[in-house]
């Protein structure tokens, strides 16, 4: 998912202005750091099974649009590449490792630029529209701060790292609401995408 990063040269940030993704990384922790959503494809594809592991439910067998289950695979899948490029941030901002931070936001801000196109596929669709909405709550601001950061390194400006890593982080922060209602979608998704392949 990170672009490989091209060589920055000297950076002219100093190392002291990761300081500011102090906030960003308590973000991660509220944002990546949770549960992930039941929905998450473990790699065997077979998901559905923890929301009733245990119950003997299975979830609703509602027939959803063949595209509104794809994008819900989409951006369940996706999930993990995000907290992935959270795990980046704060890993590069505790060893002020600004060539990691740069590669990290950059290549965040091209996953979520491909996020975006999946929302339309969902906003219309009752039972994904207010995933939808949440979804247009977080996104804009992650992709804004984490082109902020990875420009403002390339730029040299401390200021302009502050700035996107604060926007990252609000993003992020509203991510972790995303996440609580892209659960039970994922769960669904990949049980109709199952029976839809067999």
């Amino acid at each position: 998912m990170t672009a490989e990063p091209r060589p920055l040269g000297r950076p002219r940030v100093s190392p002291a202005g990761a300081v500011p993704l102090i906030v960003l990384l308590i973000a991660l922790v509220a944002a990546c750091g949770s549960a992930a959503p039941s929905g998450t494809p473990v790699p065997s594809g077979a998901a559905g099974a923890s929301a009733s592991a245990g119950t003997g439910e299975q979830p609703s067998p509602t027939h959803w649009p063949g595209g509104v289950v794809e994008a819900v695979v989409i951006l369940a899948k996706a999930d993990l590449e995000i907290q992935n490029a959270g795990a980046d941030l704060g890993a590069a901002a505790a060893y002020e490792d600004l060539q990691m931070m740069w590669g990290a936001a950059d290549g965040l801000a091209t996953l979520v630029t491909k996020l975006q196109t999946q929302i339309p596929r969902i906003a219309d669709y009752p039972e994904t529209a207010a995933a939808a909405k949440s979804y247009d709550l977080c996104l804009p601001d992650m992709l804004a701060g984490a082109r902020k950061v990875a420009d403002s390194i390339k730029a040299g400006d401390a200021a302009g790292l502050t700035t996107g890593s604060q926007q990252l982080a609000q993003g992020l922060q509203a991510y972790a609401a995303t996440r609580r209602l892209l659960g039970p979608l994922a769960d669904q998704a990949f049980l109709m995408q199952k029976l839809l392949l067999k």
